[in-house]
């Protein structure tokens, strides 16, 4: 990536610890369903279902770069597909090798798009943080049918304590975070008025010098001010484009939750899709903020406990394995090959205006 957005070792060193929380949640996942005897039982899956389960992923990654190359379109910036889909992929390979799944990639796009494409960093913040609002708000809004369901179905999850309080922790994080985003959307000033405060504060007028802190508070509020304009004019302009880039993300969403049931009928497990389908938005919401790179070793366990009462002992494990690969590892991988060849060949090309 130009001029070094993440240093190299820094990325060396996360990738390092990702790899290794992967490693560590696949031998939990062995010893906890006593089985490592994988091979023989994902050559059982229905090589159909497999194939379905690959196209799913590969249209969810191309509708998540088309909805950048969208939203930047609003604001009068032409980007390729292809470069749309190595900001999604830089994107997705920063925030598995993050704490806090999700939490690194976001900032990273920004980058990419002012480095790269000369985009000013308030239309490049409007671009990705509206994608990112789009994005929340519809799993949210899919998180509300949850209540409703278990008002009708009235599962029995029969999941520990520590999983249940691990889960309505993440739920109530989302839902703050999702405010605070939603806040910050409408409110953008309030960025400003926090790097005001911080910069001055006893501490920091110790150990920042006067004329840098001036810097930073100056191109905070250009940048709030850039930001405020393009977010003016996208929701002022092609309010079609929007309700659209709305649509493609609840089918994004869809393509994720149809997944685990795709892989359960690969595996000859016939639970009822609806049930799949819950539990699926249930880990998708309480596991998004886990303190580990793109929640490794955790987001296995929580799979396990949320998932057994669906799908019997030993199919559990190469469910639960096979459904990471096709949502973490297989990104990891292409997204790394992605960082790693923006990084090789970034020098070689100029940063120019893309509008």
């Amino acid at each position: 990536m130009k001029d070094k957005v993440i240093s190299k070792n820094t990325i060396v060193r996360d990738t390092i610890l990702a790899i290794l929380a992967s490693i560590i949640g696949i031998i939990l996942i062995s010893l906890l369903t006593h089985n490592w005897d994988f091979l023989s039982l994902i050559k059982s899956f229905n090589f159909l279902y497999i194939s379905f389960a690959f196209i799913l992923m590969f249209l969810n990654w191309f509708i998540e770069a088309y909805t950048i190359k969208l939203v930047a379109k609003v604001l009068g910036y032409s980007i390729e597909m292809k470069e749309a889909m190595k900001i999604f992929l830089i994107g997705g390979f920063i925030s598995r090798i993050t704490p806090f799944a999700g939490g690194g990639g976001e900032p990273v796009q920004m980058i990419i798009l002012s480095k790269e494409k000369a985009i000013p960093p308030g239309d490049s913040a409007a671009i990705i943080s509206i994608k990112m609002f789009i994005g929340t708000f519809v799993r949210v809004s899919a998180f509300l049918f949850v209540p409703i369901w278990i008002l009708i179905a009235k599962p029995t999850w029969g999941i520990s304590e520590a999983v249940n309080i691990l889960i309505n922790t993440g739920i109530v994080i989302t839902l703050i975070l999702f405010s605070a985003l939603l806040f910050m959307i409408l409110k953008p000033d309030l960025a400003l008025v926090i790097t005001q405060k911080a910069l001055n504060t006893r501490f920091l007028k110790k150990i920042v010098k006067e004329r840098t802190r001036n810097k930073t508070i100056e191109w905070v509020e250009k940048t709030v001010n850039d930001y405020k304009l393009a977010k003016n004019k996208i929701f002022s302009l092609k309010r079609d484009t929007l309700y659209f880039v709305f649509f493609l993300s609840f089918l994004s969403w869809g393509m994720i939750l149809l997944t685990p049931v795709v892989l359960m009928r690969g595996l000859g497990i016939m639970s009822p899709w609806p049930e799949i389908v819950i539990t699926a938005i249930i880990f998708y919401i309480s596991s998004a903020y886990i303190p580990t790179p793109g929640g490794s070793g955790t987001a296995e366990i929580e799979l396990l406990a949320l998932f057994s009462r669906l799908i019997p002992n030993p199919l559990i494990g190469t469910f639960i394995i096979s459904w990471r690969f096709f949502t973490h590892y297989f990104l990891l991988i292409a997204g790394g090959i992605a960082t790693f060849l923006d990084t090789l060949f970034s020098r070689k090309r100029p940063s120019k205006s893309s509008k």
